[in-house]
């Protein structure tokens, strides 16, 4: 697993337009459609193949429509015979979205989306299957089947997995992406390099699509959608926003909507504190001094004062739902260790430190356990936390740095400088010297990739 050198944040949230607010479909929307319904197709799942490359390669204004489109399919996999119309202002009048053809071909996509082709009155009215070429009778094949995913999630899911693999795994210089006008999905991205500001960018609308779609699983197909009664859907959610965080790729949104789909999810209300923790640091907080933003935006991170609060009321949040997660009582303490409560923070890592299963976590403990006590004057505890942190990883300069700064303060300049000697006397290759403070924004997101590769494994497959 590796980290990116530069992080993106999200500096708007998404831009939608309902369909209703759509003008009438141009002539190749519904054949970009069943292009993307090829692509699901023929995807291999964890790949970045030569369907995955296609749709990539789109640019963001066709990405854009393509999501409002992909909305209209999800409703007509359920209702085959309703009408997909938009209200023009001039005139108010409801009026068709899709020309009679396209929207003819749309209920066909839709009939094979859903494996209803045979069953569905609309379907077998309009004789969908006569229309059928290989690739939408290998696709009714597999939502029939259901191929793992359950119900008629079949493109859905498979349709958001296809996503996820190319905002993961297409380089930035596939995608296209160009201003995008009218309705859809939208986002606006900036890059953050050494605490600046920089390229400010619409980017593709790939999370947008996996999510809407991933909004429409349901549990059988007598149901309306229930995403948040879906192993899959949670897991996906905590998969990815783990990515995200791990590769420094922020997006509030993301968190937002897994968290109004399972609020009382312990790892979600996690990632969600910590995300807020992050937008707190000095970072993002000088980015946000010097970035200007395009009219009508706004900037996903608030003030650092604000950010904490919010981490602080989530992570807690997370202890609640479960006592024992010790990770989230390391993030809580160092929250309210940085908003100047010292007690509380006392107390939580205290209880991180005792029972976190693993040495990074106990030395991020000891660490901010020790910044803590100095904070209040205990010195004799100060050190012994620092040395406990030392102990643990010999080689990290951290804890170096803060006893000599902690031993100049009491007035010991021996102590002080035995300290710096030891500092200086480490390996001057930063590979060597492996600090885990420097990786505490990331830590958590160790495991974004084991945990992405098993939600594949549940769907992982040869094409149909």
């Amino acid at each position: 697993m590796t980290r990116r050198g530069v992080a993106s944040i999200l500096i708007a949230a998404v831009l939608v337009v309902p369909l209703g607010g759509q003008s009438p479909a141009p002539i190749d929307r519904v054949a970009r459609v069943e292009r993307w319904l090829s692509a699901v197709v023929h995807h291999r799942i964890g790949t970045l193949d030569a369907a995955a490359m296609e749709v990539a390669a789109w640019p963001n204004a066709q990405l854009s429509v393509l999501w409002d489109d992909l909305n209209a399919l999800t409703l007509l996999m359920r209702h085959p015979d309703q009408q997909i119309i938009w209200v023009p202002l001039q005139t108010r009048r409801p009026e068709p979205v899709y020309p009679k053809p396209q929207a003819l071909r749309l209920m066909v996509l839709a009939c094979a989306s859903a494996g209803i082709a045979e069953t569905d009155r609309a379907c077998l009215k309009n004789d969908v299957t006569a229309s059928f070429d290989n690739d939408l009778r290998m696709l009714e094949r597999a939502a029939v089947d259901g191929r793992g995913a359950g119900a008629d999630n079949f493109v859905l899911k498979y349709g958001a997995l296809l996503e996820t693999d190319i905002a993961l795994l297409a380089p930035a210089s596939v995608s296209s992406v160009t201003r995008a006008s009218g309705g859809g999905a939208h986002r606006f991205r900036v890059e953050l390099t050494d605490g600046e500001a920089m390229n400010p960018h619409q980017s593709a609308v790939h999370w947008e699509i996996a999510r809407m779609l991933l909004d429409a699983v349901r549990s059988s197909r007598t149901e309306p959608p229930a995403p948040a009664r879906d192993a899959m859907v949670r897991e996906w959610y905590i998969a990815t926003a783990r990515w995200m965080q791990f590769n420094v790729h922020y997006d509030l949104t993301h968190l937002d909507r897994a968290r109004a789909l399972f609020p009382d999810d312990r790892e979600i209300l996690f990632l969600s504190g910590t995300q807020h923790a992050i937008y707190a640091t000095p970072r993002i907080q000088h980015a946000l001094k010097s970035l200007v933003l395009p009219p009508g935006y706004a900037m996903d991170a608030k003030a650092d004062v604000a950010e904490l609060r919010q981490a602080r009321t989530l992570l807690r949040r997370a202890v609640e739902v479960d006592p024992s997660f010790a990770e989230a009582r390391l993030r809580l303490g160092r929250v309210l260790a940085l908003e100047g409560q010292f007690a509380e923070a006392n107390r939580e890592l205290t209880v991180a430190e005792r029972s976190a299963t693993d040495e990074t976590n106990r030395y991020y403990a000891a660490l901010f356990l020790g910044a803590v006590h100095e904070a209040t004057g205990r010195f004799d505890e100060a050190r012994a936390a620092y040395e406990r942190a030392g102990e643990l990883f010999p080689l990290a300069q951290s804890p170096l740095a803060a006893l000599a700064a902690l031993a100049r303060r009491r007035g010991d300049r021996p102590g002080a400088l035995r300290a710096m000697q030891e500092l200086v006397a480490l390996p001057p290759n930063p590979e060597l010297r492996k600090d885990p403070w420097w990786i505490y924004d990331i830590w958590h997101g160790r495991d974004a990739d084991d945990r992405i590769d098993a939600v594949r494994r549940l769907f992982a497959r040869e094409s149909p």
